[in-house]
C-alpha cells in the first residue's frame, strides 16, 4: 500500500472526529481507492486534487450536514438553534475550502453580520431603557416619605410600566435570535448544496 495515501487517509480522519467510527471506515475506504484507482501516490498529487487533510475534512462535513438533513425525515425540519449553528460552522468551512466558494462565503458572512448587529442593536435599546428607569425608580423611593409623595407614586408606577414592556419583549426578542439562527443556517443550506451536496461525502448519493 502507498505510504503517501495511508498517511494522508490518517489525517484525514484526525479532521473527521466528529463522525462516528463506522462513517470514518467508510470515508477512508472511499478515498483510499479513490486515490489508487486515480494512480495519485505523491502527497503533491494528493493535495492537487483533493487539497489538504484538513480542508478535505471540511468539505466532507460541510457536505454531511446538508445530505442528512435533505434525506434524513426526522432532521429534515430541525430548527434547534445548535443544531444549526453547527450547520452554519460546517458550511462555512466548507465553502472555504472550494475554489469558488469565497464569493459565497463572503456573502454569508455578510448576512451573519447583519443580523448579529441588528440583533445587538436591539438588545442595546431594551438595555438602554431598563437601566435608566430602574435608577430613576430608585431615586423615586425617597419622594414616598415627603410632600412630594405623588411625583414619586407616577415614577415609580411608570418606571414598572416600562419594565413590565421590556420583560414580555424580551421573550420576543429570544424567539426573534432564534429565528434569525434558522434563517441563516436555511441560507447557508441553500448555499452550500450550489456547491457542495454529494460532491465529498459519498454517502449522500446512496441515500
Amino acid at each position: 500500500m502507498n505510504q503517501e495515501i495511508e498517511t494522508y487517509i490518517k489525517q484525514l480522519d484526525r479532521n473527521l472526529e466528529q463522525l462516528d467510527p463506522t462513517e470514518r471506515a467508510e470515508l477512508e475506504e472511499f478515498y483510499r481507492e479513490f486515490l489508487l484507482d486515480a494512480h495519485l501516490f505523491s502527497r503533491y498529487d494528493i493535495e492537487k486534487e483533493l487539497g489538504t487533510p484538513k480542508k478535505l475534512a471540511h468539505k466532507i462535513m460541510a457536505d454531511y450536514s446538508l445530505t442528512t438533513l435533505k434525506t434524513d425525515p426526522a432532521t429534515a425540519n430541525v430548527e434547534q438553534p445548535q443544531h444549526n449553528l453547527q450547520a452554519i460552522k460546517w458550511i462555512l468551512f466548507g465553502l472555504c475550502a472550494v475554489p469558488l466558494g469565497l464569493p459565497l462565503f463572503l456573502i454569508l458572512v455578510a448576512v451573519i453580520l447583519f443580523f448579529i448587529v441588528l440583533i445587538v442593536l436591539l438588545v442595546g435599546v431594551l438595555a438602554g431603557l431598563l437601566i435608566p428607569t430602574g435608577w430613576i425608580m430608585y431615586k423615586s423611593f425617597p419622594l414616598l416619605l415627603t410632600s412630594n409623595w405623588a411625583v414619586g407614586c407616577f415614577y415609580i408606577g411608570a418606571g414598572i410600566m416600562v419594565c413590565a414592556v421590556i420583560f414580555l419583549v424580551g421573550p420576543v426578542c429570544w424567539r426573534m435570535a432564534r429565528g434569525v439562527v434558522s434563517l441563516v443556517a436555511r441560507i447557508a443550506r441553500w448555499l452550500g448544496r450550489k456547491v457542495l451536496i454529494g460532491k465529498y461525502y459519498p454517502g449522500g448519493a446512496a441515500k
